[in-house]
């Protein structure tokens, strides 16, 4: 991939240069503002859009694919399972222990009353409390992915940033009932991730729709019939042009590699910083 990628910037720039040269530096300029309107018009278009997009057309399609895989799945003994594969167990029954999952506030707090109201050592409790802060600050992500059946789930437990309330409000959902988890999971935390990657790819294709009907436009109005005939100077400078324009659109895709890597939790930022020119436009967005 990092050389195909390498192989996508000099072939961007040597096209863009090309036509810069062969259109001469005032037909260039003329199309490169058109262009930067395409770009402000997408940007504008694909901020409304990918909301309602994510929120009427993609969330139901994740949500009622989540209700069949997750059908069977229990948060409780997920939980438990993984703790005790960690060292730890959990000395209360499934009842009990569901109680503490519901309780509101911090589970780990919850769960050192819950042992001290069952006359456990207070020791012991505060022990298994920090144990559990722990699992949920460290490796909760991990294993709920597992248990979704992500096969990159050690990918995703490290790229994937969930603070402790979102996590603990997570569990209280899937402990009352695995749809309304599963609702919480697609329009409280999967959103963020998700809606960005929509309004890029939304920005993506609103800005090729706009460069056709501008170019549409220009032809049928004979924008560039009248102006004078490309001399050398011209060609010079719109060979120059041309290759910033290259860099620019090279640019506007590393940047949207470096927004959708940000946001989404399976593509892994190596695959594009293990390229030698690309990634220098990757890493400038991506730091």
């Amino acid at each position: 991939m990092s050389i195909a990628l390498d192989v996508m910037v000099f072939a961007i720039i040597a096209v863009t240069a090309f036509i810069g040269y062969k259109r001469g530096f005032i037909r260039y300029m003329i199309k490169m503002l058109g262009t930067i309107a395409c770009v402000i018009v997408a940007l504008i278009v694909s901020d409304m859009a990918s909301g309602p997009v994510y929120n009427n057309i993609v969330a139901p399609r994740i949500e009622s694919s989540f209700n069949g895989r997750l059908q069977d799945f229990d948060i409780a003994q997920e939980i438990r399972a993984a703790l005790k594969e960690m060292g730890t167990d959990i000395p209360l029954d499934d009842k009990q222990f569901r109680k503490v999952l519901s309780d509101a506030g911090s589970i780990p707090a919850a769960l050192e009353r819950t042992l001290l109201s069952a006359g456990a050592d207070p020791k012991n409790a505060a022990s298994l409390k920090e144990k559990v802060e722990s699992f949920f600050d460290k490796d909760f992500v991990r294993e709920a992915a597992e248990a979704a059946g992500f096969d990159d789930h050690e990918g995703i437990g490290e790229r994937l940033e969930l603070t402790a309330g979102k996590a603990y409000d997570l569990v209280r959902a899937f402990a009352k009932d695995n749809k309304e988890g599963i609702h919480y999971l697609v329009y409280n935390i999967l959103d963020g991730i998700l809606t960005t990657f929509i309004r890029y790819v939304l920005f993506a294709v609103i800005l090729i729709i706009c460069e056709i009907i501008l170019a549409l436009v220009f032809r049928i109005a004979g924008v560039l019939d009248h102006l004078p005939a490309v001399s050398g100077t011209n060609r010079v400078l719109g060979l120059a042009a041309g290759v910033l324009k290259g860099v620019l659109y090279v640019g506007l895709i590393a940047a949207i590699c470096s927004a959708v890597v940000k946001s989404d939790v399976i593509i892994d930022p190596k695959d594009f910083q293990s390229s030698h020119v690309f990634s220098l436009f990757f890493d400038f967005f991506y730091k």
